[in-house]
């Protein structure tokens, strides 16, 4: 009897162990599963998606899936020289609000592109959006170069479009069909005095390169960067 007792003893520890092993890894994957998703919400690849849109994402995909209070729906989306449509914007009032536009502006669906980098001077590595090839708000002039593994054009500053990349000179942002998914504004610390004089020659209605030695000194980084759709 002893015996019987003992083998049933063992029998149900092992059992227990086992089932208890198991539940670890339920809980593993299931913790696994769920930190891809936090990545995946984050991530941009031009052409394709930023984070949880597609290019067959429409705004009411996107509170079914990030909920009323993270979605403005036909909200004001506001451009250069005056310009606005009306679109929407998620996560506003927060470092990672995003505005998007459409292609279908009647049923708020298919859209066109999506921007991101509405943040306050100084909170840059607040915004939690990030682009496959290394790119985020905040990179410098200096990185971006190497990026895209050549000097860039950009326009100077001072203007509705300034600080906007022209020309990614075939380097790596851009594709094989020589069209590029990503764009990009750069902006510097205006309120930085010292950084006036050098900023006063790259400034006005014109392109610049990257490589020039004013613009390596004043060495601006990506204020805002747009993802648009294939």
């Amino acid at each position: 009897m002893r015996l019987l007792f003992t083998i049933i003893l063992l029998s149900i520890l092992l059992n227990a162990c086992t089932s208890d092993t198991n539940e670890q890894k339920v809980d593993s994957t299931a913790l696994a599963d769920s930190s891809e998703a936090i990545v995946s919400n984050w991530e941009c690849i031009p052409g394709e998606k930023a984070g949880l849109i597609t290019s067959g994402s429409s705004e009411q995909q996107l509170i079914n899936k990030l909920g009323k209070a993270n979605v403005s729906v036909h909200d004001t989306i506001y451009g250069a020289e005056g310009m606005f449509s009306i679109g929407t914007i998620i996560y506003k009032g927060t470092p990672n609000e995003a505005h998007i536009t459409w292609k279908d502006t009647l049923n708020f669906k298919d859209p066109a592109y999506v921007e991101i980098g509405f943040v306050e001077p100084g909170k840059e590595n607040e915004v939690q959006w990030y682009v496959t090839n290394g790119v985020k708000v905040g990179t410098k002039l200096t990185e971006l170069e190497q990026i895209n593994g050549k000097p860039f054009n950009f326009s100077g500053f001072g203007w509705d479009y300034g600080g906007s990349v022209v020309d990614w000179n075939g380097g790596k942002l851009m594709n094989a069909d020589s069209t590029s998914y990503l764009s990009i504004i750069l902006a510097y610390d205006y309120e930085n005095q010292a950084l006036s004089s050098v900023a006063e020659k790259v400034m006005g209605d014109q392109s610049f390169e990257s490589k020039n030695p004013h613009a390596q000194k004043l060495n601006p980084f990506v204020a805002h960067f747009i993802i648009s759709f294939k």
